[in-house]
């Protein structure tokens, strides 16, 4: 388990009585950026408390805390921006003290934010139809790859994240990690196939699969770091190749997985269940070892 932070959301009709109610709750772990906001299903207490504009003015900020998240999400598994940093959460609690408010920050430990906001709605706010919403998002399979490269001893600056592998002449790709010293000895993709969009999903591992395909043909090949870290890393190509993924669990996510998986075996990749993360960490670390005593 890991240390989450959350608040939550109150509607505050008159903020010089002090009187509210809480509708929603934001938690997240801003380490890794994995946010989420979650609001009661059912607003039947919240009307006899506050009026048409006390509640339009928590839904347009719920809808902007929304959009914000899910913009960030979608940034990262793009491998681009950053997660929302520390202060975030903390800058949004010190902006609205009118008929939104939210409570003080506060630690929450949970495996990720999804499981952070059940907790919080069986304690702290009245919703009697909430339901589980326990997915795992790609960012967390991403932060658990980082957390099972560190439990392997492997230094931080061997460790690569958001690559991007260039394949002969044109075409290229966006890899999660690459693990290099003087040469790539491991490249490591993590796949979510629990989101709702899992199409997109489909489409992001054809475009994958096509670039180490050729990586795997003997093109040339090379991975660029984000910044002047790693540049122009040579990548062999009987490179290994690492996919950890979160299984399905719908018969439509399970279809999109068994077309990934024919991709995966036609590259020859290894891939883990995300309870088997270690197992990537401890085969980077010895792919390091002999490539340090092969120099």
């Amino acid at each position: 388990m890991n240390r989450y932070v959350y608040a939550l959301v109150r509607c505050v009709p008159n903020p010089r009585t002090g009187e509210f109610i809480n509708m929603a709750a934001i938690a997240g772990r801003p380490e890794t950026g994995d946010w989420s906001i979650r609001q009661v299903s059912n607003e039947s207490r919240v009307r006899k408390l506050a009026g048409v504009e006390e509640l339009q003015a928590v839904h347009g900020f719920l809808t902007r805390v929304g959009l914000e998240i899910d913009k960030q999400q979608l940034l990262s598994e793009e491998n681009v921006g950053e997660p929302l940093g520390k202060d975030w959460l903390q800058q949004l609690y010190h902006d609205h003290r009118n008929v939104v408010q939210l409570s003080t920050p506060a630690p929450i430990v949970a495996d990720n934010a999804e499981q952070a906001l059940d907790i919080i709605f069986r304690r702290q706010i009245i919703d009697p139809v909430s339901q589980s919403r326990d997915f795992i998002t790609k960012r967390r399979v991403l932060a658990e790859l980082r957390d099972a490269y560190l439990c392997a001893d492997i230094e931080a600056a061997l460790i690569y994240p958001k690559v991007e592998l260039y394949a002969g002449q044109y075409v290229h790709a966006s890899v999660d990690f690459a693990i290099a010293n003087s040469t790539t000895v491991q490249l490591t993709q993590g796949w979510s196939f629990q989101k709702a969009g899992v199409d997109e999903v489909s489409t992001q591992v054809k475009a994958w699969g096509y670039a180490l395909r050729l990586l795997r043909d003997g093109e040339d090949a090379r991975v660029v770091g984000p910044d002047e870290r790693l540049r122009l890393t040579p990548v062999p190509h009987d490179v290994d190749i690492q996919v950890v993924v979160a299984s399905p669990r719908t018969r439509e996510q399970e279809i999109v997985f068994e077309e990934a998986r024919q991709v995966f075996t036609e590259l020859d990749v290894s891939v883990h269940n995300l309870d088997e993360v270690d197992a990537v960490g401890t085969k980077a670390a010895t792919l390091l070892r002999g490539s340090s005593s092969n120099s």
